[in-house]
């Protein structure tokens, strides 16, 4: 479905940081379930770096924009991959006027290099982190999840914020069980991630927690919830209410 006007002045105050928190939290929970909406984000991410590096942007959206997103880990990289591919651009050909024949071979011929380049930047970056990686140990972070039900301080985001650092393997996730859960024999973990639910089987658990671990290469940045789902002996299940949320950033 085709978005609003409106959402797309949206995602972009979003972006400048013009929105209020209640704003900001009720787009994240949208972005969690609309794959337009994100897709919108994305676009529009590019769209004010190129933006922001032609000088189209006033004073107040530039200082925003550089304080904000540009500020964050995802932001500086996307930055600076823009910044790369501009410099591989080939000057246009000097006069005299080329026909059509040798423009079209130009153009082909500029393809190819353009694109041999980025192919060579992208193997040497593949190379170094398999390097990388043999020469480090499988690593893992680990975090504890509150249940949305359980209380609350209003100054507790609804997201809890989890950078992941270069080279990180696992996400390790403690899921506290809320006091009205009734315990289960066995659980199961569902993932949300914008509405792709994928279902994950706890590495651990106990009276007072369900444990799953999360490849790192399954979570880009963006927003996820996780949903606990438990198990009887005899293979009823029961939906636990509310969930557990956070957000990736790398």
């Amino acid at each position: 479905m085709a978005l609003s006007d409106h959402d797309q002045s949206r995602i972009r105050q979003y972006l400048l940081g013009r929105l209020t928190e209640e704003e900001e939290q009720a787009l994240e929970q949208r972005l969690m379930v609309e794959d337009d909406l994100f897709e919108e984000l994305e676009i529009s991410k590019g769209e004010l770096i190129e933006e922001y590096r032609a000088g189209d942007l006033n004073r107040k959206e530039n200082s925003n924009f550089e304080q904000g997103y540009l500020a964050s880990p995802e932001g500086r990289q996307r930055y600076a991959f823009t910044a790369a591919l501009d410099c591989l651009q080939v000057p246009a050909a000097a006069t005299p006027r080329p026909t059509l024949l040798e423009r079209l071979q130009s153009f082909i011929m500029t393809q190819r290099w353009a694109l041999a380049a980025v192919a060579g930047v992208v193997l040497i970056a593949v190379v170094a982190v398999q390097i990388s990686r043999l020469s480090h140990p499988r690593t893992s972070i680990a975090v504890t999840l509150s249940n949305s039900l359980s209380s609350r301080s209003p100054s507790e985001p609804k997201y809890r914020n989890v950078p992941v650092k270069p080279y990180t393997d696992d996400l390790k996730v403690s899921l506290l069980l809320p006091e009205s859960a009734v315990r289960g024999t066995n659980y199961r973990v569902v993932l949300d991630n914008r509405g792709q639910p994928e279902d994950l089987k706890p590495a651990a658990y106990d009276a007072n927690s369900v444990t799953a671990v999360i490849p790192t290469s399954q979570l880009p940045p963006g927003f996820y919830s996780l949903k606990l789902v438990a198990i009887d002996a005899n293979g009823t299940e029961r939906h636990i209410s509310g969930d557990y949320y956070f957000e990736i950033t790398k």
